[in-house]
Order: structure tokens, then C-alpha cells, then sequence
């Protein structure tokens, strides 16, 4: 390896490295800031913040990495003209063909790694995120639950409050179930989960249990919804009650198609997985293509900044990425047909990159190395 391919790869890394830096803390300052909030209002549990954090680190990959190799080529190689190193070089007949071969050695590692990260470990990402967070909320149902609110059991089937809810033990619970079968109100001044058998049971100590109270309305009517009469209220003390809560124990939920392997995917008809397929499959193309588009922008003038086409390249990104997305759309609603897919985005931005680069036509550099010819 020469000198100068020493030199060049390590101003890709270096800079490289510093942008997927960046642009991680940019992207996990705002999925920490969402999964807090969601901690907060009990719809995750707080134990499982971390991991499941840690799991977001795939799917924002395979996002930003597109970004990264076209911010980083163009950053790089953008340096080297603002220190006038690229005149030098081509006064070496150092040619813009040496650079597109040189920033495509150093991308192919990427767009690999960005292909293992597509293809196979977002997926895994995300069945182990929903994974994590439902053995949570089995192991420890209070998790989810907020102190001093009233909380909607799933499917509809009833309230739960607690006031306050410390050790593992809640004051002044209050417990609505409402279903075609149950209409019952419990109310206990001590409440705690316990985890028997691989299900969940509320126990209740020194409470009351009230029946039928739905069945009161304001003209002392036969309420027919519920099936009893507007007069039957039976009020009981219990000592202790122990009862099972099916809405408070998650079932474990289908995969989602953000799981499907890549495999399923291929052997899926439907256009919701076909979409999913091509997006997983171009997204490492995506990596080459951007990069090489950076080599283009990094072409300075002497008083430009070295920063002065970076809004160029994000709106590139920008309009690189929506073409995409609404392609995958299209596909999945069945507007675009499957087996085009998105290949005619990539070609498109392909031939972008792969154009010359240099701002002058071959006939025209031709013309002015012939002798005598006029400029």
C-alpha cells in the first residue's frame, strides 16, 4: 500500500468515526428522551430502559449510515482542497479516477457491515426489544402501572388505581372489573402482585368487594347491557382476596414484520413484506452511492468553507431517503409493482454519482490537448 492510500484512508476514518459519533448522540439523545417519557407513563418498565436503548442501536444504523459515508467522503476530501493538498496531487497526476477507487475499497467494508446490520441483525433487534419488554412486564406487573392514575386495563376490561406504590406494595387500591361476565368494584387499603403458577394474582387485604353497581342508573332502571336488575348492589368485606388478572398478564404478542428474517421475507407474497425485502436489500447500496456522491461535493473553490455544501448534501440524503420510503410505500400498497421495486431510485442516484466529476467533458479536454486548437 502507498503513502498516499495510507494517507487517504486514515482522513476517511478519522473523520468517518467522528461523524457516526456525532450523529449517534444526536439520534440517542432523542430515543432516550421518548423512552423516559414512556417509563414515566408506565407504558414500558423502567428496568428495561437500557437494553432496550442498546437495542436501538441497529435500526439507527441502518439509517444514518448512508448519512455517514456521504457527510464523512465529502468532509474528508473537502479538506484536501481547502488546504490546496488536491492541487498538489494532481500536479502528481494523481486523477479523479484514484480517488473514486480508493473511497470504494474503503465503503465496500461498510456497505457490508451495513448489510449484515439490514439483513439480519435489525430484525433480531426487534423481536428481542418486544421480547425484553414483555418478560418485564410478566415478571414485574406494577411496571407499568403509575402511581395516583387511574390505569385502563387492556381490552377494556377494567380500571386499576393505586395511590402510591413503594416496595412492591400498593395503599389505597381501587379495582374496577367490567365485562359481560364480572361487574365488580374492589377496594383495599394494602394490594401486591405475586407471581404463582406463571401467572399473575392481585391480592388484596382487609378490602370491600361492591357488585352490580352498573346496573344503577339515575331512573332506577332495568339496565339491560349488563343482564341485572338496577336494585341488586351486594356489598361483602374480605379479609383477603386473591384473584387472577388475565389483562395484566401480556400475552405474548404475534411478531411484527419488522421481525420477519430476511428468508420469510424472500418467500412472502404479500406486497407489506416485499417492500420491507427491497428496502432491506438496497440500503447497503445505499452506503456506496452516497459516499461517491460525497466525492463530487467535495470539490471546493479557494474561498469556499469547507462546510459550505453540507446543506447540499443533507438535502441529497433528504431527497434520496423520501424517494425511497415512498417507494416502499408504493409497494406495500401495491402501486408500485413488486418486482421493479425500488431498484429505479438507485439507478437514478447511481448514474449521479457515477457521472464525471471532474465539470468538463472527455471531448472537450480532447479538444483543447490538440495542437493549435483555439479555447
Amino acid at each position: 500500500m502507498r503513502i498516499l492510500d495510507k494517507y487517504i484512508y486514515k482522513e476517511l476514518g478519522q473523520t468517518f468515526a467522528a461523524v457516526l459519533i456525532v450523529l449517534l448522540l444526536i439520534t440517542f439523545g432523542s430515543e432516550a428522551t421518548q423512552l423516559l417519557t414512556h417509563a414515566i407513563e408506565g407504558k414500558i418498565p423502567s428496568s428495561v430502559v437500557f437494553q432496550v436503548l442498546l437495542l436501538k442501536i441497529p435500526p439507527a444504523l441502518e439509517i444514518i449510515l448512508p448519512l455517514v459515508a456521504l457527510l464523512a467522503v465529502m468532509l474528508a476530501i473537502g479538506r484536501l482542497y481547502q488546504d490546496q493538498e488536491m492541487v498538489v496531487l494532481q500536479s502528481c497526476a494523481i486523477t479523479p479516477k484514484y480517488f473514486q477507487q480508493r473511497i470504494s475499497h474503503f465503503l465496500i467494508p461498510v456497505a457490508l457491515f451495513t448489510a449484515l446490520i439490514s439483513l439480519y441483525v435489525t430484525p433480531w433487534a426487534y423481536q428481542q426489544e418486544r421480547v425484553i419488554i414483555a418478560e418485564a412486564q410478566t415478571v414485574s406487573p406494577m411496571a407499568g402501572l403509575v402511581a395516583g392514575k387511574f390505569n385502563p386495563l387492556p381490552n377494556n376490561q377494567g380500571v386499576l388505581y393505586a395511590k402510591t406504590i413503594e416496595d412492591g406494595q400498593m395503599r389505597n387500591v381501587w379495582l374496577q372489573l367490567r365485562s359481560p361476565q364480572v361487574d365488580m368494584v374492589l377496594s383495599a387499603p394494602v394490594g401486591r402482585f405475586e407471581w404463582r403458577d406463571n401467572r399473575v394474582v392481585l391480592v388484596l387485604e382487609n378490602g370491600q368487594s361492591y357488585r352490580g353497581l352498573h346496573g344503577i342508573n339515575l331512573t332506577g332502571a332495568f339496565n339491560s347491557e349488563m343482564n341485572v336488575p338496577s336494585a341488586e348492589v351486594s356489598i361483602q368485606k374480605f379479609a383477603r382476596y386473591e384473584g387472577v388478572l388475565p389483562a395484566l398478564t401480556p400475552i405474548a404478542s404475534r411478531p411484527e414484520l419488522l421481525e420477519s428474517s430476511t428468508i420469510a421475507l424472500w418467500h412472502a407474497s404479500t406486497n407489506e413484506a416485499q417492500a420491507l425485502l427491497q428496502w432491506r436489500l438496497v440500503t447497503p447500496i445505499g452506503v456506496l452511492i452516497l459516499g461517491l456522491i460525497g466525492l463530487k461535493l467535495s470539490k471546493t473553490g479557494p474561498r469556499e468553507g469547507r462546510f459550505a455544501k453540507i446543506f447540499i448534501a443533507l438535502l441529497v440524503y433528504i431527497l434520496y431517503n423520501q424517494f425511497l420510503v415512498m417507494g416502499r410505500d408504493a409497494i406495500g400498497n401495491g402501486g408500485w409493482p413488486a418486482w421493479l421495486g425500488l431498484w429505479p431510485v438507485v439507478l437514478v442516484f447511481a448514474m449521479l454519482a457515477l457521472t464525471d466529476h471532474s465539470g468538463e467533458h472527455a471531448w472537450w479536454r480532447l479538444r483543447r490537448l490538440r495542437p493549435g486548437s483555439r479555447l
